[in-house]
C-alpha cells in the first residue's frame, strides 16, 4: 500500500513538473528579422506534387509575401511565442484586402486566413518586443509595408527577368543585378531560394534581412532556410546538382538555369 502511494505521489509530481515546463513563457528573442517573397506560381507546382490544392485569384499579379520572421544567428527563430495571443481577423479588417492580393493563402483547400494565422501564431507573436511589430495590426502592416519598398516584380522586369514558361535564367546573374537595387551598403545581398520539380529547378522565393529598425542587414547570419513550402533534397543525386558554393542561393543548381513560369489562373 505504502509502495503504491509513493508510485502515486511520483507520478502527480512529474506530471505537475511537465505542466509546469509547458506553462513556461517560450523565449522571444532575435537578432534580426527574414522577410521573404515568393512566386506564387512556383508554390502551386509544389503543391501540385504534394497533392495539395492550390488556387490564384486573378488579383495575383506579382510575387506575393511568404512570412516576416524573427531570427536568431545562424538558427532558427523564436516560434509560437504566446499561444494566448491567439490570431484575430477583425484586428487587422483594414489590411485585409491588400492581404488577399499581397499575402494571399494560394491553399485553396484551407479558408482565407489560414495562413495569415499561421504567420502570426508561429512568428508574429514572437515580435512583440519591436515596436513597429509590437500586436497583430502593426506586424502585418509592416510586413506590407516592406512588400511596398521591395518590388520585387518591377525590380525583375527593369533587368529583363520576365515570366516565360519557354526560357532559362541564371539565378546568380539575377542575384547579381539585383543585389545593387535592393540596397547601396557593400557586402549586403538578398538570398534566392529555388525549388526542384521534375528534374527542372525554379525560381521560387527571395529573401531579405532586415535588423529590428528595419534598416537592411546580411542575410549571411544564415537565417532559417525557408522551408515551409519546399521540400528538402534527400537523394544523392539531387544533392549533387545543388548549388554549394553560393550561401546567397539556397537549392539552386550548380549551373544557376532555373525557370520562371507565368501565372495561370484556374
Amino acid at each position: 500500500m505504502i509502495f503504491l502511494k509513493i508510485c502515486i505521489l511520483v507520478v502527480t509530481l512529474s506530471l505537475a513538473v511537465l505542466q509546469l515546463a509547458h506553462c513556461k513563457k517560450k523565449s522571444n528573442k532575435f537578432d534580426f528579422f527574414t522577410f521573404t517573397q515568393d512566386w506564387p506560381m512556383v508554390i502551386c507546382v509544389k503543391d501540385r506534387s504534394t497533392g495539395e490544392k492550390c488556387h490564384i485569384s486573378r488579383n495575383v499579379t506579382g510575387w506575393t509575401i511568404h512570412g516576416l520572421w524573427p531570427s536568431v544567428g545562424s538558427s532558427k527563430g523564436p516560434a509560437f511565442c504566446n499561444n494566448s495571443s491567439k490570431f484575430n481577423e477583425s484586428a487587422i479588417e483594414k489590411l485585409l484586402p491588400a492581404l488577399d492580393v499581397y499575402w494571399p493563402n494560394l491553399h485553396s483547400d484551407t479558408v482565407r486566413d489560414d495562413f495569415w494565422a499561421y504567420e502570426w501564431s508561429k512568428h508574429g507573436t514572437c515580435a512583440k518586443l519591436v515596436k513597429e511589430t509590437r500586436n497583430e495590426y502593426l506586424y502585418f502592416k509592416k510586413a506590407l509595408d516592406l512588400f511596398q519598398m521591395i518590388n520585387f516584380t518591377g525590380i525583375l522586369t527593369d533587368i529583363g527577368v520576365i515570366p516565360d514558361d519557354n526560357k532559362l535564367y541564371d539565378v546568380l546573374d539575377i542575384l547579381n543585378k539585383i543585389t545593387p537595387r535592393l540596397s547601396k551598403v557593400k557586402g549586403i545581398k538578398p538570398r534566392l531560394s529555388c525549388y526542384k520539380y521534375k528534374e527542372q529547378f525554379y525560381l521560387t522565393s527571395v529573401i531579405i534581412c532586415f535588423t529590428k529598425q528595419f534598416e537592411m542587414t546580411s542575410c549571411l547570419q544564415k537565417p532559417r532556410d525557408n522551408r515551409l513550402y519546399f521540400q528538402s533534397l534527400k537523394d544523392k543525386k539531387q544533392i549533387e546538382k545543388v548549388e554549394t558554393n553560393n550561401d546567397d542561393l539556397i537549392d539552386c543548381p550548380r549551373d544557376h538555369l532555373v525557370k520562371y513560369p507565368t501565372i495561370r489562373y484556374h
